[in-house]
């Protein structure tokens, strides 16, 4: 998968769109309906064909699966003005407009125009995945050809949409996110955007429900809902009619189209950096590891949302221990205590505990600076000698293991650089960020509205166990 997409699903589209011919038009039809994105009802053209195909099993007399199969695979079939051709006036499962599969007044029809563009999906069917499901759909047309009939087409038709339901989960990345979100597009109402009291009400509402959910669970899902959106163009716009239609020049080449939408290679998560950093010298201590990872879990909220961010540490903690005390069965305070968040950290303390973070790294920074260019180093300027001179010294003030072993220090600073780096850039970021939202929403008074607001939701979520 590169682009963020399967290269399987765009050879699959482009050998029965090149293969048969289709106009744009079609080719965006099909596309449409292998990803789902036909509405109201993703699976009203799978149940089309599998009528379409009864229908002309009933027609041509098919006696198996094979001989529907050729019909669906014949060039010469490719096109409405042959389709009319060959089938009209065959008899009662034609009328002046094209397929019937006859019923009463519950009569399936199509025209031959909706023929042709059937039986291009069921070429995809057929042939997907260089024919590893050949077999498989042939059984299903053999049990069709012998009972074509409503029935055997409603039969069909569920089979496919299982069957299609499949291919999207293993070749589709945007087929398990949009159903995953689904309560989330629903909840913003076809909104893209997003604000930190959207995420929290929206996690309020789960709460009402039997799995109450974290809130660092959902926080995480807004994440991935943000980086998914803004990669794709929005989960909304797959599930437009023209959304794939809308990318410039994609009927030449699937593959080709969705990779324009990729974005460049994302930098290596903040947590990925904490854990590969060195166990010696000591430039974080477990705690300050475990502060960072805390503050980074919602990476990049701890930059663009630092709300969300305090709240996840906050009050995310206390779910969490409201959830160990429910899974142990006792231990430590009650349901009906934690649920009233006495033990929820303010965020001034937050703010506070990421600013001494931000502080502690800039001055790992500038020892690292100090141990890999020399004070004395020619070309510096007095002011950045006396700067490096000034963090060699302040070695010898850091009470921590492995900074009292020159070499191991070299080694371990050496290894270290790169992440430390970076994690020393974010945490500033997550300094001001959170300092900037002080100077607009006190962070004395957000938290206690918001201590109100979670400690009624555990309160409302938790009741049955805080009285048994």
């Amino acid at each position: 998968m590169t682009g963020g997409y399967d290269e399987r699903c765009a050879a699959d589209l482009a050998a029965v769109a090149e293969g048969r011919g289709l106009s744009r038009e079609d080719r965006a039809w099909l596309a449409r309906v292998v990803a789902g994105a036909v509405r109201p009802n993703r699976d009203k053209p799978l149940w089309d064909l599998a009528h379409a195909l009864a229908a002309l099993a009933a027609l041509t007399g098919a006696r198996d699966g094979r001989d529907l199969v050729t019909l669906a695979l014949d060039p010469g079939l490719a096109r409405a003005d042959r389709l009319e051709a060959s089938f009209s006036g065959s008899g009662g499962a034609v009328d002046a407009r094209g397929l019937v599969l006859p019923d009463g007044e519950r009569s399936w029809r199509t025209t031959w125009s909706g023929l042709a563009r059937l039986l291009a999906l069921a070429e995809f069917v057929l042939t997907a995945e260089e024919l590893a499901q050949f077999a498989t759909v042939t059984g299903w047309l053999d049990a069709l050809a012998a009972s074509p009939d409503r029935e055997g087409a409603a039969a069909l038709s569920r089979r496919l949409a299982r069957h299609l339901g499949a291919y999207r989960q293993a070749h589709l990345p945007l087929a398990p996110l949009e159903r995953r979100f689904r309560a989330i597009l629903a909840f913003l109402g076809g909104r893209r955007t997003f604000t930190d009291d959207d995420i929290l009400d929206f996690w309020r509402g789960q709460m009402r429900h039997d799995d109450r959910p974290g809130f660092r669970t959902v926080a995480e899902h807004f994440v991935t809902f943000e980086v998914a959106s803004a990669l794709l163009g929005g989960l909304l716009e797959l599930a437009a009619p023209a959304s794939l239609d809308a990318q410039d020049g994609w009927e030449d080449r699937l593959d080709a189209s969705l990779a324009d939408l990729a974005a460049a290679e994302p930098a290596e998560p903040l947590a990925d950096l904490l854990a590969g950093l060195p166990d010696g010298p000591k430039i974080l201590t477990g705690a300050e590891r475990d502060e960072l990872a805390e503050f980074f879990r919602l990476e990049p909220f701890h930059r663009t949302r630092p709300l969300t961010t305090l709240r996840a540490a906050s009050f995310g903690r206390v779910q969490s221990g409201l959830a160990n005390r429910l899974r142990r069965g006792g231990g430590g305070a009650g349901i009906a205590e934690r649920s009233a968040c006495a033990e929820a950290e303010p965020y001034p303390a937050l703010a506070e505990r990421a600013a001494a973070l931000s502080a502690h790294l800039d001055r790992m920074l500038r020892i690292a600076a100090a141990l890999r260019v020399p004070a004395e180093a020619e070309g510096l300027s007095p002011e950045v000698g006396r700067a490096l001179a000034a963090a060699l010294a302040d070695i010898r003030r850091v009470r921590r293991a492995g900074f009292d072993d020159p070499d191991r220090l070299a080694a371990g600073f050496a290894a270290a650089d790169a992440a430390l780096l970076r994690l020393a850039e974010e945490t500033g970021r997550l300094a001001r960020a959170i300092a900037g939202l002080a100077r607009h929403r006190p962070l004395e008074a957000a938290f206690a509205a918001d201590r109100q607001v979670f400690a009624q939701t555990f309160a409302q979520a938790y009741a049955a166990e805080a009285t048994a």
